[in-house]
């Protein structure tokens, strides 16, 4: 059959109609079908590249190149936290925690134990949001054995001076080196901290040591802690300083002296009571044996002084137990003054049954208690 010209035309002009239709209905059911499984598809928040993370900002006292080897610390975040959770790498062998409080924007983190010193740990706080999961590395290395950078005073600012500033130079010594500042000379402090006192000591007492310290910068909380020996105390003057990683002071000379604990010589475990703990030595600042200007040597020529008690000399616990400078004897009361007469020094203020700190040994630390007054007698327990 033969179709002439005008036939063929429209012949042509309805297959193409034809096939524009067909591919216009092949594209509406394609559609169709993708849109039924996007539909069915329910993807869950993530933490991928288009989420938020939250803002972490994390509080850790003496963080971070001397930090306390008792790891706790606070966290905020810009974002509610439904949960949290703590890694600490390398592994401490003891458990780690993290914790979210009610508001869900803020929260602690810390171990249970005592970290291995002059270590890089590296603490993940990995929080989860609305929005997915995030980690959040505090990269921190933990003090060593002894602090380093603890800048030394005498109590002798006056050479002529009377020898009652040993404690406020110790306190002047410890406020440099956890704050940075050092807003009073010793005697200044001597003259401020005398009217916390809670005794006749001619000094500063254990009240007055821990008062005018927190007067000085409210981010130190040393209290006192009395011990029945020798030994206690001075395991426990290494114990805090590890923990808290700041100087203690040591009520020495039968109460009347105060040198600065800084470090030790042995070794340390990972709580008070460890197996492990072998302390052969304590490493001290003086304020007076580090005085090495001729116009003091009068005050106590009998006791050998050194370019060591300013920047820490091992004293071996012989001698540490042994001489009277020490902790050869407990804390007295009363002491005999330099005219002959007898004058009580121990605390009699009523807050506690007397003696009190007659017949311990007395050391202070800072043990973070911000609850407690700085004037009443340390409460955390710790063996």
């Amino acid at each position: 059959m033969e179709f002439t010209r005008a036939e063929r035309a429209g012949q042509a002009v309805i297959v193409a109609v034809a096939l524009v239709f067909a591919v216009a209905v092949f594209g509406f059911v394609f559609r169709v079908g993708r849109s039924a499984e996007d539909a069915g598809a329910s993807p869950g928040p993530s933490a991928g590249a288009t989420a938020k993370a939250p803002e972490i900002a994390f509080t850790h006292d003496t963080c971070c190149a001397q930090t306390a080897r008792f790891f706790h610390a606070t966290w905020q975040s810009s974002a509610r936290v439904t949960s949290a959770k703590l890694t600490v790498t390398p592994d401490p062998g003891f458990a780690c925690d993290a914790a979210v409080d009610a508001t869900g924007t803020k929260g602690t983190l810390g171990c249970a134990g005592l970290l291995k010193g002059a270590t890089d740990f590296v603490a993940r706080l990995s929080v989860t949001t609305a929005a997915g999961t995030f980690p959040v590395d505090h990269p921190f290395k933990t003090m060593g054995d002894t602090l380093t950078g603890v800048k030394w005073f005498t109590e002798f600012e006056d050479p002529a001076g009377d020898p009652l500033a040993c404690a406020a130079a110790s306190c002047r010594i410890i406020q440099f080196y956890t704050t940075g500042k050092d807003p009073l000379t010793a005697q200044a402090i001597l003259d401020t901290g005398r009217q916390f006192n809670k005794s006749n000591d001619p000094g500063l007492d254990p009240a007055a040591i821990a008062t005018v310290m927190q007067r000085m910068d409210a981010r130190n909380h040393y209290h006192y802690y009395r011990f029945d020996t020798r030994e206690d105390a001075t395991l426990a003057s290494v114990y805090w300083l590890l923990r808290s990683g700041k100087p203690v002071m040591v009520i020495s000379l039968a109460g009347q002296h105060g040198p600065v604990l800084m470090g030790f010589q042995g070794t340390y475990g990972t709580y008070y009571d460890d197996p492990a703990n072998n302390v052969t030595a304590v490493v001290v600042e003086d304020p007076q044996r580090g005085d090495l200007d001729p116009r003091t040597q009068s005050h106590r020529p009998d006791k050998y002084r050194t370019q060591g008690f300013q920047t820490g000399q091992p004293i071996g616990l012989t001698e540490w137990y042994g001489d009277e400078w020490w902790l050869r004897f407990a804390y007295a009361s009363p002491i005999r003054m330099p005219d002959g007469s007898l004058r009580p020094v121990d605390r009699t203020d009523g807050a506690y049954p007397t003696p009190h700190w007659a017949g311990k040994f007395v050391i202070l630390v800072d043990d973070a208690d911000a609850e407690n007054p700085p004037d009443r007698e340390g409460q955390v327990k710790f063996h």
